[in-house]
């Protein structure tokens, strides 16, 4: 682990983790000395070589400057500069004390392996410095000793030695600090070249990596969807079976149905023949009444000639009947003057007494005679009358059998018109018949090779059953290799994700990927409140973003707090952690966030996909126009619809919004997203859109139905 955070500090070339190692490696040598010394100086101690209150300045001399140096570096921080002087000052006041309070020539040494170490600061000007320091003490200490008595030739050979080396080791430092910076300089020309060409495969890498993400997140909502229809192509399947059973049995159904037809367009055909003989039949009755119609209408027509000849002979019967009443009237009238003339007779024959008595006689015959007549004369006019009487019924009689024979004879004439209608009906009627005994014979021809037809319908009917059930396996096969796809797309997802965010932990991902209208997202690290908005400008140091009335409430006045802002940048997000707030611009309503250092970078999540069928309305921000359509899907991060808009043929990275229909989650608040696909399906356009941030309540909302 401590290889792998060794590799990643070095890769990123953390200048505070290489002053953090240069101080702790010479604080490990200082230590070293400071332990090998305390404990040489306490066997010189023990063996009395040296005093207790000599021992006690050694040990403050050697331990308190370590102790300060460790004080340091707990309030400066491990990589302070302040500790590569301070060890300067602290082992130098040491090491002046060691040399100048002991008579032992190897004194001189104790500062070798310290300053060896100093050389990894790769800074001359305080290896100079250093060198410069330790040179003056050994000057001083020279000095001393020679004050001392120590001028004999092999001492002063002993001291000039001494400096000497001393330079030579400061000299060395130097020369092999300046040939680090020369190989460093070369080293780190070269590696800027390879670095460059580095970045420029790498910004390629992105780009791929980014092109690949989009294309593999094409493949998988393709698989997805066409997995989709691969289901719904099995039910079908498994439905077009059931069909095709159901087809097979009422084709089988059907073809006895049909030979039953067959049967019964025979006997329709025997019927037919018999209805036509029957019509012919008809033709002929038909002719025959209308023959006998027209006699009953001669005949008719004669009875009507013999009523009016009856009518007129009844009118000349009551011309004479009148004249027979007017004779008989005068018969009565006779009557009556002949009883008048008998009464006159009768009273005339009083008168005469016998000599009239004949007279009266005669008379007495003629009343009997005039009462005889009269009474016959009545006798007749009562015949008469009873005549007269039924001579009107008759004649009312005949006047109305008359009226009913001219009746008649219309309705004959009428009842002989429809005959005569009837039997060109009839005639008309049997060509027709014949005709349709002509249709049933080719219907029955028909039906026979329907029969043979629905034979062959039900032989193709099970090939087609087979290739369906064979449709099906291949279906489900094609299924598993979906399911095997879309497994290997997840596979490249996630390595691809993987590098995407080895990039960012690399370095290649930052600051100036975030472009300007890119979601923002920023959490207030203690009270882990989010205020969201977007990219308004990218500066040297920091991003400005958008700032609403609530910006001042969420991030104050105070520019201590930290707050980790996340930006998504297509199919990833970079987040950096502990960014400080510079100032709220309020006539501007701008917030400028000071960012450092390399992101870190976040493969964005695949969340589940929910079929849809919602009408939506689509708006094409770069054409400024609105487009009907119908979804296909959604998920949290993304969503496809439906459009035959040619619009949307070359319309891939292109901004859209889309307002759903009938989606209560959304209430009509319309969606934001991008092009990544646009597939042509015969002017259908199936469009795949991915949006600029995840939205949770469409996450929730689909895996509640999924």
């Amino acid at each position: 682990m401590a290889s792998d955070n060794y590799t990643l500090e070095l890769m990123e070339y953390n200048e505070e983790y290489f002053k953090k190692s240069a101080n702790m490696k010479a604080m490990a040598i200082w230590l070293t000395l400071c332990i090998v010394l305390s404990a040489a100086y306490t066997i010189e101690l023990i063996k009395g070589q040296k005093t207790a209150a000599y021992y006690a300045a050694f040990l403050c001399m050697c331990w308190i400057p370590f102790i300060l140096g460790l004080i340091v570096l707990k309030i400066k921080g491990k990589s302070s500069d302040l500790y590569r002087d301070f060890i300067g000052f602290g082992y130098g006041f040491f090491y002046a004390f060691v040399l100048l309070t002991s008579e032992s020539v190897l004194t001189v040494m104790y500062i070798l392996p310290l300053t060896s170490m100093l050389v990894l600061f790769k800074n001359r000007n305080y290896m100079l410095r250093c060198g410069i320091a330790n040179l003056i003490l050994l000057i001083v200490y020279v000095i001393k000793r020679y004050s001392e008595g120590l001028t004999a030739p092999e001492d002063i050979a002993n001291f000039e030695i001494q400096i000497i080396a001393t330079m030579l080791c400061y000299v060395g430092y130097i020369l092999s600090i300046n040939h680090l910076h020369q190989q460093d300089g070369a080293m780190l020309g070269a590696v800027k070249g390879n670095l460059d060409r580095v970045v420029t495969t790498i910004e390629q890498v992105k780009e791929a990596s980014n092109a690949v993400v989009d294309g593999v997140t094409v493949v998988r909502e393709l698989s997805e969807e066409n997995k989709e229809g691969a289901k719904n192509v099995v039910q079908n399947m498994d439905v077009v079976v059931e069909n095709n059973e159901v087809l097979s049995q009422k084709i089988d159904s059907s073809m006895e149905m049909t030979e039953d037809i067959d049967s019964q367009v025979v006997n329709v055909a025997e019927l037919a023949n018999h209805i036509v003989q029957l019509v012919d039949a008809s033709v002929a009755h038909a002719a025959t009444s209308s023959e006998e119609l027209s006699k009953v209408v001669e005949t008719t027509n004669v009875m009507a000639e013999l009523s009016s000849n009856v009518e007129k002979i009844l009118e000349d019967f009551r011309a004479q009947f009148e004249m027979v009443k007017q004779e008989t009237g005068t018969i009565e009238t006779i009557t009556t003057q002949t009883n008048l003339l008998s009464l006159n007779a009768s009273i005339e024959a009083a008168r005469a007494g016998d000599a009239g008595k004949g007279f009266a006689v005669v008379a007495d015959e003629i009343r009997n005679l005039s009462v005889g007549t009269q009474t016959s004369s009545n006798s007749i006019m009562s015949a008469l009358q009873h005549l007269e009487d039924t001579s009107d019924k008759m004649t009312e009689a005949i006047a109305t059998i008359l009226k009913l024979i001219y009746e008649t004879l219309d309705k004959m004439k009428t009842v002989n018109e429809s005959v005569g209608l009837i039997a060109d009906d009839s005639k008309e009627l049997g060509e027709e018949i014949q005709i349709v005994d002509a249709a049933i014979k080719k219907v029955e021809s028909s039906n026979k090779n329907m029969v043979e037809n629905m034979k062959q319908v039900q032989d193709i009917m099970e090939t087609v059953t087979e290739g369906v059930r064979d449709s099906e396996t291949t279906t489900k096969t094609m299924l598993s290799k979906y399911a095997e796809t879309t497994r290997n797309v997840l596979n490249i997802e996630n390595v691809v994700g993987k590098l995407v965010e080895e990039l960012g932990d690399g370095g290649f991902m930052g600051l100036k990927d975030l472009r300007q209208g890119m979601d923002v997202t920023i959490l207030n690290v203690e009270s882990g409140a989010a205020y969201e908005t977007e990219v308004a400008e990218i500066l040297e140091d920091g991003i400005l973003i958008t700032a609403s009335d609530k910006a001042v409430d969420f991030f104050g006045s105070d520019k201590k707090h930290g707050y980790e802002v996340r930006v998504i940048v297509d199919n990833a997000m970079y987040v950096w952690s502990d960014i400080h707030m510079a100032r709220i611009k309020h006539e501007e309503r701008f917030v400028e966030l000071l960012i450092s250092g390399n992101p870190q970078v976040m493969n964005r999540r695949k969340y589940p996909r929910l079929p849809m069928k919602n009408t939506c309305e689509i708006m094409l921000k770069s054409a400024g126009k609105t487009f009907d359509g119908e979804m296909v899907n959604i998920s949290a991060g993304g969503f496809a619809f439906s459009s035959r808009a040619e619009d949307f043929a070359n319309a891939v990275g292109k901004q859209i919004e889309i307002t759903i229909h009938n989606f209560d989650l959304l209430d009509g608040v319309p969606l934001l997203g991008v092009i990544i696909r646009s597939t042509d399906n015969e002017g259908e356009y199936i469009v795949g859109c991915r949006m600029p941030a995840d939205n949770m309540e469409i996450r929730d909302y689909v895996e509640e139905r999924v």
